[in-house]
């Protein structure tokens, strides 16, 4: 009797799931557009026009004036509002905020492929939302409508985003969501509006899809690809493209050439105008179309590629042969892959397709034809880029003369190129004909699957499990893997399998009784999700679950595109209670449905975790929006841009961190605050009288990194394990009650059915211990697990690269599948987790140069310290003559801790100049030898020498140092670059020194290899003995000059001063003489022409005619 099970599956329904209206929704509205629908998320350039704000916000804690803060702004809000179904959304949002709700958001920034500038790094920065009221006219209320506002950063390097947004768990209880918040770098402006750069942009749905359409592969490099694209559109060129992980969506109509260009050498049976394969990678999305295939690089500025993006659809390939497309999932070496199937005359061939920093290029797979090797006529159906390994799998058909088919499994290594290696030939394996179409591979659990009319799996490539559950009379189309212990199949007549990794046992979960059932119950709760008339066109795993792309029309015949997740949780649930036996009982007057427990225990729980930073990596920001004077709490566009400004300061700071100096305090936020600390207080106080300036307030509490994380009852998403890290945690298991299992017996409930088991992928790596205890009196077994690596990991490497991805698969036994809870959020599967391990050098950790701590050891050491005359606070000098005592921390960007490096490391100097850092110029190879290296040491070229007589070198010659063995000597030898530099004024000459630190090799207590290269001040060169003693024959010669002119000028100086006091009372004598005998002839003169004078006059009057007047 079917009613019996469907009445419990309501209940459960009734309890286990109730009605929740209304959801967070999440969009990003433009700068100067606020209140606005879903704009499209593709400028990338900060605005820079927010200073005049900040130059008001003279009360609070920054400081306006300070050259170095980048106070701009980004291009993108981020919109939060409520979405409902059965009540209006505006009204709910007033009455969440006036409840006390605020949206804290959560945006983590995917690293990318190619880390330009910054370090590998996993950072998140979280975000409490702004309420902001939203102009427009309104009669009956004084608030008409509101939201709430976050920043929308843009880290550089960065174009992948989720965002998490979650309540404050005050007002409404709402759940919390995660989406995609991706930069499409496939969209330019034109005449100030969006345009899609590579095709036209389609609108009717329904004339692209039918309920007939069969579903297809999703394409895309895994957790890199900011725009996903799906192709196979009957009778049309068109794509569907989404930014944000089919959230939402674009049709597409591509702007390439529908050609068709068949040959004998590359015979195509049918022409086809659909997009037959579409790959989307971090910066680029390739199509093919018959034999052609393409390629658009977008415009993406945030990761510093080599070009800036394409404007046509550009023709790869153009002189092969190009049967079929297959995506490499993961990268490599900074690299992005696509592998293309050759085809006609260049059948058994396959070819690499490079991404590298935007750049496209493309090359053979190897000199020969895997149908050379195999001799005769033969087909590649796939091709599997194991980028770890550096191999290629192959799956091969060969064909007779009589058209019998057989199949092979082979590999090429990449990089020694020895040839094709058959891994599986003839070899019979069951008794049932198998027909391959397909093969995958795990990277993390190094699982390797052959799939097609049956599902082969493999941990080692040489013995292999057969899935006997599913049907050989069914046919694989497609395959899907999430990367995290769980995989899908779909089938040609579009069934949908799934199982877990790990354990034999595949479900087939579409069609089914139980699929049927929760389409109905879906449809009699009215869900817009589901409808009578669907079809599903593709399948694929995101972060969160399981995902189906759905086209479904309504009654009326108006169809469109949705994803939801697949329901394979409710599935499994309603599957257990229809196929497990049931029984009608009776306990104390009241009658049960018994149904039996096939989970052999109720309750698990994960205690005593460790602090999940260590071990996660994740770099975590808390931040608040800044206070307003405002009464009604409402911010404004003012606000709201001083919150842009201070997000985009924060994340600069953590960007500027990476300099190869420590500050006396490790933390990005010190410099921001250090200078106005001291008046924290007073600001406050001035912000509570709502006094501040500007009408905003700026605590600086509000913005701080955070390094102690609490552990939660939840194991985190991934590890990362450093040289003989350990991590331990307990699982803590208890069987039913009495009351719970009723009807049952001891056997039936005990604990000798509760056994923990742990896969391991890479068991040379990592180790797993258990602990078995169990707890009689409390019904309950308690494990405590001990993950260890092993310390044999061969590789030392810059922090956060060449990791390598392991996982763990812990399973309970006869509990997959079988066990779930009943939550507020839906059914949860429980006794099944797969935990990603990454070894190697974890992302987050660095070596600085200790200024503070050189300075003090060397003068502690020295006894003395000469500063430059011209000193620079962020560079301080050292003296030549004094022993260099360099200091180095190893500091935890993700935890906060700082201390001495304590390990040894070799120390290089590849670069330098005199005077100035503009002078500097790095040394070739062979110079750094020379300089450096003590196996050359007759050349007479050395820099530096070690201060102690212990010798300790590798094999080139160059020392190895440590933190107790570290004093340098300045040499500067004849023939090295800072020997007799000419000075150039009356100071001793200075030299700038690049420096390289490195641990690599010579440092066994880590995975990681510190590399570090910084520049130091050295003043007091000396000079050449040649050009000293020049110099000092000049100056001696100079002493002596001045001696010997003192000496002159002190014994001539009395007899020149009396040969002058002659001279000048001669000269003086002479002149007064010369004076005298002037006024004496003067007077004899005048007499003379006076006595003239009187006898002219007397001659005159006795002359006739003259008369007397």
């Amino acid at each position: 009797m079917i009613w019996q099970p469907l009445l419990a599956i309501l209940s459960l329904v009734r309890l286990g799931l109730p009605l929740r209206d209304c959801h967070f929704k999440m969009v990003v509205n433009r700068f100067d557009a606020l209140g606005g629908d879903r704009e499209l998320f593709f400028k990338q350039e900060s605005l820079k026009n927010q200073h005049e704000i900040f130059k008001e916000l003279v009360d609070s804690a920054i400081d306006p004036n300070d050259k170095n803060a980048h106070y701009l702004g980004f291009p993108y809000y981020l919109k939060v509002n409520l979405s409902c179904t059965h009540q209006d959304s505006a009204r709910a949002v007033r009455k969440a905020h006036y409840s006390g709700l605020i949206p804290i958001v959560t945006i983590a920034f995917q690293e990318p492929v190619h880390s330009v500038r910054q370090k590998p790094e996993l950072l998140e920065i979280e975000m409490k939302a702004a309420p902001y009221k939203i102009p427009g006219n309104c009669d009956s209320e004084d608030l008409c409508e509101m939201c709430w506002y976050t920043p929308m950063p843009i880290m550089n390097g960065s174009v992948v985003m989720t965002a998490t947004v979650r309540s404050n768990n005050l007002g409404f209880h709402m759940r919390g969501r995660r989406v995609f918040m991706n930069i499409n770098g496939y969209v330019k402006e034109i005449h100030s509006r969006p345009e899609f750069s590579i095709g036209e942009q389609m609108t009717n749905v329904k004339s692209y899809f039918t309920l007939r359409d069969s579903s297809r592969p999703l394409w895309y490099t895994y957790n890199q690809a900011p725009v996903l694209i799906l192709g196979e559109i009957p009778n049309s060129k068109a794509i569907i493209l989404s930014d944000t992980a089919f959230e939402d969506h674009f049709i597409i109509e591509v702007a390439i050439d529908s050609c068709w260009i068949s040959s004998q050498k590359c015979p195509w049976d049918k022409f086809s105008s659909s997009i037959l394969d579409a790959i989307a990678t971090e910066s680029t999305l390739f199509v093919r179309q018959n034999q052609l295939v393409y390629y658009f690089t977008g415009n993406y500025s945030a990761l510093y590629m080599n070009t800036s993006g394409s404007e046509l659809w550009t023709r790869i390939l153009g002189k092969k042969c190009v049967r079929k497309l297959n995506p490499v999932i993961f990268p490599k070496n900074n690299t992005e892959y696509v592998i293309a199937l050759g085809g006609g005359w260049q059948e058994g061939e396959f070819f690499l397709i490079t991404v590298s920093d935007g750049i496209v290029k493309h090359a053979s797979s190897s000199k020969k034809s895997v149908c050379t090797v195999l001799g005769g006529r033969c087909r590649l159906i796939q091709v599997v880029y194991a980028t770890e390994q550096n191999r290629f799998f192959m799956l091969v058909q060969t064909i007779t003369d009589r058209n019998v088919s057989s199949y092979y499994i082979m590999a090429y290594p990449q990089a020694n190129d020895q040839g094709f290696v058959v891994i599986i030939g003839q070899e019979k394996n069951t008794d049932i004909p198998m027909v391959p179409k397909g093969i995958s591979y795990n990277p993390f659990s190094q699982i390797f699957y052959i799939w097609g009319n049956m599902i082969l799996q493999s941990n080692d490539l040489k013995n292999y499990l057969y899935l006997s559950h599913f049907p050989s009379t069914s046919s694989i189309k497609y395959f899907v893997q999430s990367y995290a212990g769980h995989y899908a199949c779909v089938t040609d007549d579009e069934q949908v399998w799934i199982s877990n990794e790990g354990n034999s046992i595949i479900r087939k979960l579409y069609p089914s009784r139980a699929w049927k059932l929760h389409i109905n119950l879906q449809l009699m709760s009215a869900s817009r999700q589901y409808t009578r008339h669907e079809a599903m066109i593709t399948l694929f795993f995101d972060k969160n679950s399981l995902q189906e792309i759905v086209y479904m029309e309504d009654d009326l015949g108006n169809g469109k595109l949705i994803r939801r997740e697949f329901p394979q949780r409710y599935i499994l649930t309603y599957s257990h209670i229809i196929d497990y036996p049931h029984q009608l009982l009776s306990s104390e007057g009241n009658d049960y449905i018994k149904f039996s427990h096939s989970c052999p225990f109720a309750r698990v729980r994960i205690v005593d975790l460790p602090p999940p930073q260590r071990f996660t990596r994740k770099e975590y920001y808390h931040t608040k929006p800044p206070d307003i004077m405002d009464k009604t709490g409402f911010h404004d566009k003012r606000s709201l841009i001083v919150y842009q400004g201070l997000i985009f300061e924060l994340l600069w700071l953590h960007s500027a961190y990476n300099r190869p100096y420590a500050d006396p305090v490790h933390d990005p936020t010190w410099r921001w605050w250090k200078n106005k600390m001291e008046d924290a207080q007073y600001y406050s106080y001035v912000a509570s009288n709502r006094n501040s300036s500007g009408g905003v307030h700026v605590n600086m509490a509000n913005y701080v990194k955070v390094y102690n994380q609490l552990a939660s009852n939840a194991m985190p998403e991934t590890i990362y394990l450093d040289k003989n890290n350990v991590y331990n945690f307990s699982v803590f298991f208890t069987i039913r009650t009495k009351e719970q299992s009723l009807g049952e017996s001891a056997e039936e409930n005990s604990l000798s059915f509760v056994w923990l088991t742990i896969i391991v992928s890479h068991p040379e790596y990592v180790n797993v211990f258990l602990y078995r205890t169990e707890l009689i009196s409390r019904g309950a077994v308690l494990y405590k697990v001990t993950v260890k690596d092993t310390g044999v990991f061969p590789r030392q490497d810059l922090s956060g690269k060449k990791l390598v991805k392991s996982s763990m698969i812990f399973s309970v036994a006869n509990a997959v599948t079988r066990c779930y809870d009943h939550t507020p959020l839906g059914p949860a599967i429980k006794g099944y987790r797969v935990l990603p391990v990454i070894i190697g050098c974890p992302p987050g950790r660095r070596l600085a140069f200790d200024i503070t701590g050189t300075l003090k050891f060397s003068i502690r050491k020295n006894k003395r310290y000469f500063d430059c005359v011209n000193p620079d606070p962020e560079m301080p000098c050292f003296f030549f003559n004094d022993v260099f005592y360099p200091s180095f921390l190893i500091q935890d960007m993700v935890t906060g801790d700082s201390g001495p490096f304590k390990g040894s490391y070799i120390f290089t100097i590849i670069g330098g100049g005199p005077y100035l850092k503009e002078n500097i110029r790095y040394f070739s190879p062979e110079e750094i030898m020379r300089y450096n290296s003590n196996n050359i040491s007759e050349l007479w070229g050395h820099i530096w020498l070690k201060a102690d007589t212990k010798v300790n070198k590798t094999n080139d010659g160059f020392h190895i140092l440590s933190g107790a063995e570290s004093g340098i000597l300045w040499v500067c030898q004849e023939h090295s670059p800072c020997y007799d530099i000419l000075p150039r004024d009356m100071l001793a000459p200075h030299y700038f020194f690049v420096i390289r630190v490195t641990n690599r090799g010579v440092d066994q207590t880590t995975y990681c290899d510190y590399a570090l290269e910084f520049i130091i001040h050295v003043h007091g060169l000396r000079i050449s003995p040649t050009r000293a003693i020049f110099l000092m024959k000049v100056s001696m010669s100079s002493v002596v000059g001045l001696v010997i002119l003192y000496m002159v000028i002190y014994i001539v100086t009395p007899k020149v001063k009396a040969i002058s006091s002659r001279f000048a009372r001669r000269l003086e004598e002479a002149v007064v003489l010369r004076t005298g005998s002037s006024m004496t002839f003067s007077s004899s003169a005048t007499s003379s022409q006076n006595f003239m004078a009187t006898s002219d006059g007397s001659l005159a009057s006795g002359l006739p005619g003259h008369q007397s007047k």
